[in-house]
């Protein structure tokens, strides 16, 4: 069977990370019996061990990088390069379904943004989420199975679709890299003991203010905390809010802003903090907290996304605008060297929870909608192959 994996809707890395996790893993499970077809953005550089003997690539038009001309362009031409190629299944990351598709199709829901009415600052902004709210309740109900990257993100589908029945649906989390693993099992970076990391991609909900403020507080209170923010700003107007926010509090030389780092960088960075935070009010699962823990760096985090139920046990959790909680958390993981390493070791070991290799395997359902025959659970030795 040929399968079409549509990755024209994915900007963000994260988004990446999860869509060619997953399609890596599927592809060498399945060499011998299925072949993939990824259809990319132009110019992208897609990562070099997606180069598989059964993965072909494509990239899309230049003018599929608008919105609104891809979302043009894939009505019409998609079914059209479907029937050229002989493919026999259709996955998109995006949560949606092609209309009038002429092949079942798997849906990977990973964006609670539109689910989130609480973000949303415009009147442009809400009119967006509501188009996409619609894609998804149609998704919801129409594709032949829709995947979903969290508990959470299930709950966020059904509720909009109110909680009508799907076709068929899975839970796939998300893997982080065995290069990670590794990195974190051969790290012996000595920890800052009151350093704080934040990673994510910094859009307005990721919550850095809470944050900031919360290591204020610390400070007041004779803790002498320091904090990294790693990562983009997308919103320089928000970027711009965080930093006038660092000044007024006094925490110059305190806060440092680092961007994007090396990947490098970013393994030292999780290994020598002393804790993780991330007070988001919107994510599906959180990526960055997990490799985190795999250092064995545990996690502070907001409890009304997917991180509690993704951190497990090595983590603690709070509302995202509560500073004084979030506060309370880091203070105690800080200081307070038996809670620390007991979290520290629930980190570690709900991390190796998350490898391609054990994520995946929900994925393997793909293969029975397409109407071929499904592949044979692997067992663990096996597992451990097909992921090296």
């Amino acid at each position: 069977m040929r399968i079409l994996v549509n990755g024209l809707s994915i900007g963000a890395p994260s988004g990446r990370h999860v869509l060619y996790g997953h399609v890596r893993q599927l592809a060498r499970w399945s060499e011998s019996e299925h072949e993939w077809l990824v259809l990319h953005r132009s110019g992208e550089e897609l990562p070099a061990d997606l180069r598989l003997p059964n993965v072909q690539t494509e990239a899309a038009p230049e003018k599929c990088r608008n919105w609104l001309r891809r979302s043009m362009w894939e009505s019409t031409e998609l079914p059209r390069l479907m029937r050229r190629e002989g493919i026999g299944l259709y996955f998109t990351p995006n949560g949606m379904i092609l209309p009038r598709s002429p092949v079942p199709q798997a849906s990977l829901a990973q964006n609670p943004w539109c689910l989130t009415p609480s973000i949303h600052r415009t009147a442009v902004e809400r009119g967006k989420a509501r188009l996409q709210r619609a894609a998804y309740r149609r998704a919801y109900t129409g594709a032949d199975l829709m995947v979903f990257n969290s508990e959470h993100m299930q709950d966020l589908y059904r509720r909009n679709a109110d909680d009508r029945s799907p076709r068929r649906v899975c839970i796939a989390y998300q893997g982080i890299d065995d290069a990670t693993h590794e990195a974190a099992a051969r790290c012996s970076i000595d920890r800052d003991e009151y350093t704080i990391v934040s990673v994510s991609v910094m859009a307005h909900w990721k919550g850095a203010e809470t944050l900031v403020a919360a290591v204020k507080l610390l400070r007041d209170r004779d803790v002498p905390a320091r904090l990294r923010l790693v990562g983009p700003w997308p919103d320089a107007g928000y970027e711009g809010m965080v930093r006038g926010r660092i000044r007024e509090l006094g925490l110059d030389g305190v806060v440092e802003i680092t961007g994007m780092v090396p990947v490098e960088d970013l393994r030292a960075a999780y290994a020598g903090a002393k804790v993780f935070c991330l007070m988001s009010r919107c994510e599906s699962f959180g990526i960055p907290a997990v490799e985190a823990q795999a250092f064995g760096t545990p996690v502070v985090g907001s409890n009304v996304c997917a991180m509690p139920e993704v951190g497990g046990s090595g983590g603690v959790y709070g509302p995202p605008d509560d500073v004084e909680t979030t506060a309370n958390h880091l203070q105690r993981l800080l200081t307070d060297a038996d809670h620390w390493s007991r979290l520290s070791e629930a980190a570690r070991d709900n991390a190796a929870k998350y490898r391609w290799s054990e994520c995946s395997r929900p994925l393997l359902s793909l293969f029975e909608i397409g109407g071929a025959e499904p592949l044979q659970p692997l067992g663990a030795d096996q597992l451990t192959g097909a992921a090296s």
